[in-house]
C-alpha cells in the first residue's frame, strides 16, 4: 500500500486544518530520527473503532467508539468537547488501511511501539480482536507491539464493573493454557516487544484474581512459554489500575516482573473545581490536574520496580456524562511534556538498559479524552511535545 505521506504533504494538512486558533500546532515537516539509547515510548491502543455483533445488539447497529465521541457536549465554560479527529479522521479499524498512517505518525513523533488492549474472555471468546489480527497478518505494518490483557467485564458503561454487563470476564486460573495458546501467534511475531528475550505481557487488573489464583495462572503461563521455546519465559507486568499507590500490590508476591503506572489510576485525590457544571443532570467531577504536574507529585517512590506512565489529557465525559464522568483539568501540551520528560529521565536513572520503557495512556482513547492522535483544537501539539521530551533527554 502507498503510504499516505506520499499522497498528502505537511503543507496540505496545515492549510486544510489550521483554523488560526492559538492552541493549534501544525504538523511537523521533519521526522524523528531514533537514536540507539532513546527511551522506548509505548502508547496504549484501543481497537474499539469498528462494529461488532455484541455492540450492535446492545448499543445499536453499527455502534463504534465514534458514536460516543461525536455526541459529547461541553459541560462547563472552556470545556474541550467534542474532541474531533483530524489527519487520521473517523477511521474504521475493520480494515488495516488507516494503520499505515498511524504507524507513520507514531514514528514521526517518537513513539516506539503500540500496546494493544486485548479483550480475551476465556476458551476462545474474544471481543474487538479484528484490528489486532489484521495487524498480525500484515507484515508491512513494521512497528513494534505488545499486548495488554484487558481482563474486565465488558459492559455498556465501559467501566469494567458489574453493572450492565454484556460479556462477563470469569477469572479462572486454570484457563492459563487457553490464554497462552491464544496469544502465542502474537508473541512469536518478529515485531513483538521483548525484554531480555522475554515477550512483554501486561495484565490490566490481576487483583480480579485472588493472589493465590493469579500466581497459579502466571506459573502456568511461564511453564507453557518455556515449553514453546521461550527459554526465559515471559516478562509480565501488572498495571496499578484501581489500586492505591500506598497499598500497591507487591510484584514479587503476585509473580510479576514489574508494575506499570496507568494514570489516572493511583493519582492522589485531587481537589474538585466546584460549581462549574452547566448541566444539572450531569454527574461529572472536574479536578485540578495542573498543580499535580507543576509540583511533580508523580515522583512517588513505590519501593519496587515500576514503569512510569503518563497521559496527554483525561476527560471521559463523552462516555460517562450521566454516570460519573471525570475531567482532569488543566493539562496542557507543555505540562504533559514536563511530566513525560521527567518520567523519561527517571527511567534512564532507575531502570536497566533492557527496561527503558515509558507507557502513554493512550494513542487513541478518544472517548476518554486521552489521545496522541491529532484533533481539531490542538492539532499535533501533544505529538510534538512527545518528541521533544524524548529528544531533550538524549544526554
Amino acid at each position: 500500500m502507498l503510504s499516505i505521506s506520499r499522497l498528502f504533504t505537511a503543507p496540505f494538512y496545515n492549510a486544510f486544518y489550521n483554523e488560526n486558533k492559538k492552541d493549534f500546532v501544525p504538523i511537523s515537516p521533519d521526522f524523528y530520527e531514533r537514536q540507539e539509547r532513546d527511551i522506548k515510548l509505548l502508547a496504549y491502543y484501543l481497537p474499539q473503532f469498528h462494529a461488532i455483533p455484541l455492540n450492535d445488539k446492545n448499543l445499536g447497529r453499527g455502534f463504534t467508539e465514534w458514536d460516543n465521541v461525536t455526541k459529547a457536549k461541553p459541560q462547563f465554560k472552556g470545556h474541550h468537547q467534542p474532541q474531533l479527529p483530524i489527519d487520521v479522521g473517523f477511521y474504521d479499524l475493520s480494515h488495516d488501511d488507516v494503520m499505515y498512517r498511524q504507524v507513520e505518525l507514531a514514528r514521526q513523533y517518537g513513539i516506539y511501539g503500540f500496546c494493544f488492549h486485548y479483550y480475551w474472555f476465556g476458551k476462545g471468546k474474544r471481543l474487538l480482536e479484528k484490528p489486532i489480527f489484521n495487524w498480525l497478518h500484515n507484515k508491512e505494518l513494521d512497528f513494534p507491539f505488545c499486548l495488554c490483557w484487558a481482563n474486565e467485564n465488558w459492559s455498556t458503561l465501559w467501566d469494567g464493573g458489574n453493572r450492565n454487563v454484556i460479556m462477563e470476564q470469569k477469572m479462572e486460573a486454570e484457563t492459563y493454557s487457553d490464554f497462552f495458546d491464544d496469544i502465542l501467534p502474537f508473541i512469536k511475531d518478529e515485531r513483538y516487544i521483548c525484554i531480555d528475550g522475554k515477550p512483554m505481557l501486561t495484565v490490566y487488573r490481576p487483583t480480579l484474581f485472588t493472589n493465590e489464583e493469579f500466581v497459579y495462572f502466571v506459573e502456568g503461563l511461564q511453564k507453557m512459554a518455556k515449553s514453546a521455546g521461550f527459554e526465559k519465559g515471559l516478562y509480565i507486568i501488572s498495571t496499578n489500575a484501581l489500586q492505591k499507590r500506598e497499598t500497591l500490590i507487591d510484584a514479587a508476591q503476585w509473580g510479576v516482573d514489574a508494575i506499570s503506572e496507568f494514570p489516572p489510576h493511583c493519582i492522589p485525590r485531587l481537589k474538585k473545581i466546584k460549581g462549574t457544571i452547566m448541566n444539572s443532570q450531569a454527574k461529572i467531577a472536574r479536578r485540578k490536574m495542573a498543580g499535580f504536574i507543576k509540583r511533580r507529585e508523580y515522583e512517588f517512590d513505590y519501593g519496587q520496580k515500576v514503569f512510569r506512565g503518563v497521559f496527554p489529557s483525561w476527560d471521559n465525559t463523552a462516555r460517562k456524562t450521566y454516570s460519573g464522568g471525570q475531567v482532569y483539568d488543566g493539562v496542557t501540551p507543555e505540562l504533559y511534556r514536563q511530566w513525560l520528560s521527567d518520567s523519561i529521565r527517571w527511567t534512564q536513572q532507575h531502570m536497566s538498559a533492557e527496561e527503558q520503557f515509558v507507557f502513554i495512556n493512550a494513542w487513541n482513547e478518544w472517548a476518554e479524552g486521552a489521545h496522541l492522535e491529532p484533533d481539531k483544537r490542538y492539532g499535533y501539539a501533544y505529538l510534538k511535545a512527545t518528541r521533544e521530551a524524548v529528544e531533550q533527554n538524549r544526554n
